[in-house]
């Protein structure tokens, strides 16, 4: 097997021990047994747990500031710009549900340098979002709102969906980014 071949199926396996155990609780020996590979070769592919935390955990957001920017590029209405990024983001968390589980119930274990980067990356996202808001304040599309509660209270409600999110549940992703974009956009519309 390639190097790349066994990295991809060790950070999967990673990802389901972390969802299910959490980072702390989780033995290397439990990765070792999970992908078949000792100790020694298991490190050569990842280096040390925390670096395939970070990977684990930076993936999916690494996708969403991509995804972000090229939307708030490509949309101009804020509201349409809203639930592009409503959309993309509940299509991400079904489909990289273990990621975003590992992300936010153990993020706090990364350290130095790949805690900052980490941050940074949220911190790019969370702008994305803000932008378009106050695009929608500007224009006169949106209700003046104060950042800090309203862009946490925003962020709160998509990202927690990773708790109950699954892409085969009843409502398919897309109507639930809808159903919460509505619920928000009908309290802050001018």
């Amino acid at each position: 097997m390639r190097d790349t071949a066994w990295k991809a199926r060790i950070l999967r396996a990673a990802a389901e021990l972390f969802a299910e155990h959490g980072y702390h609780g989780t033995g290397i020996a439990q990765l070792e047994e999970a992908v078949g590979l000792r100790r020694g070769a298991l490190y050569h592919h990842i280096g040390s747990k925390e670096a395939v935390l970070f990977e684990i955990s930076t993936a999916p957001l690494r996708l969403m500031v991509e995804a972000a920017q090229a939307i708030e590029e490509r949309v101009a209405g804020p509201e349409e710009r809203f639930r592009e990024l409503a959309r993309t983001l509940l299509d991400n968390v079904a489909e990289h549900v273990l990621e975003w589980t590992v992300h936010y119930r153990d993020f706090t274990a990364l350290t130095g340098e790949r805690r900052r980067e980490m941050l940074e990356l949220r911190h790019r996202y969370e702008r994305v979002w803000w932008r378009t808001l106050t695009a929608g304040m500007a224009t006169g599309v949106f209700k003046p709102v104060p950042e800090p509660v309203v862009l946490k209270g925003i962020m709160g409600m998509f990202n927690y969906s990773y708790v109950w999110l699954r892409k085969d549940g009843p409502l398919p992703p897309g109507e639930i980014a809808d159903a919460f974009c509505e619920t928000f956009l009908s309290g802050i519309r001018a």
